[in-house]
């Protein structure tokens, strides 16, 4: 009982010292956004039990710069196509399609012949995040997910548990590449908590053998890529779509 207090007190005050940082960071990025080279180490020592909370903390900081880098794209993108629209048409054309989409988002590029259409997860630009083999990760925001469903419920609940060893259940997937080539990929779930401490960013991230998967088919930052999924014999599989550069805006 008294080791377990120990290691209550210990999560404890290293969870009231993240918090403390987190925030002093969030004032530093106050004062100058342009600079995040703010990294910052709890200075207590966590049983292995307890969540790294330097890997969490990093990885916060990492999608909070997607999420910004995402949110400044698809202003430029919009602010591109309403001049192009101006330049081009002396009249505003009539919209005949696309209910329901954001007018800063084109529609997604169906799906090649070679895939079954199922489900389109997301559509999303690589970030060096994605394709750093030190991350060996991809992300896929929750804000940015088309079809949350492509998850059975018993899917998504397994994501949010946890092992015998306090670490986050994850899903084998198998992922076709745009080579064509099939690969064992870990579907997983990672919820952080932001710098204001009261709200979590929540991703779904594909990981295990990602960076194969990126060497292989030769992905670089800035490349539009599509996740499908699709199921046989109702087992969850994904397919990776690489667009043509010559296809994006």
């Amino acid at each position: 009982r008294d080791e377990n207090n120990r290691f209550k007190t210990l999560a404890r005050l290293a969870n009231q010292r993240l918090h403390e940082l987190m925030e002093a960071d969030e004032m530093k990025k106050k004062k100058n956004r342009n600079k995040r080279k703010f990294r910052s180490k709890p200075v207590f020592e966590i049983p292995d039990d307890f969540v790294d909370w330097e890997v969490e903390y990093e990885e916060q900081q990492e999608q909070e710069e997607e999420e910004e880098e995402y949110s400044d794209r698809k202003g430029s993108a919009a602010k591109r196509r309403k001049s192009s629209s101006n330049n081009n048409s002396p009249k505003k054309k009539k919209e005949s399609s696309g209910e329901g989409l954001s007018s800063s988002q084109p529609p997604p590029r169906p799906l090649p012949e070679e895939f079954k259409e199922e489900k389109l997860v997301i559509e999303k630009g690589l970030f060096k995040t994605d394709l750093a083999k030190g991350n060996n990760r991809l992300s896929i925001p929750f804000t940015q997910v088309l079809d949350h469903t492509f998850l059975t419920d018993e899917e998504t609940h397994f994501l949010t548990t946890r092992d015998g060893n306090n670490k986050m259940n994850f899903k084998e997937v198998t992922i076709i590449e745009p080579s064509l080539e099939l690969e064992k990929v870990k579907l997983c779930r990672w919820d952080m908590n932001k710098a204001n401490g009261k709200n979590t960013s929540s991703n779904y991230v594909l990981n295990g053998a990602w960076s194969n998967v990126a060497q292989r088919n030769h992905l670089e930052p800035d490349d539009v890529v599509q996740l499908w999924s699709f199921r046989i014999d109702q087992e969850l599989h994904l397919a990776l779509v690489k667009i043509p550069h010559n296809e994006n805006n």
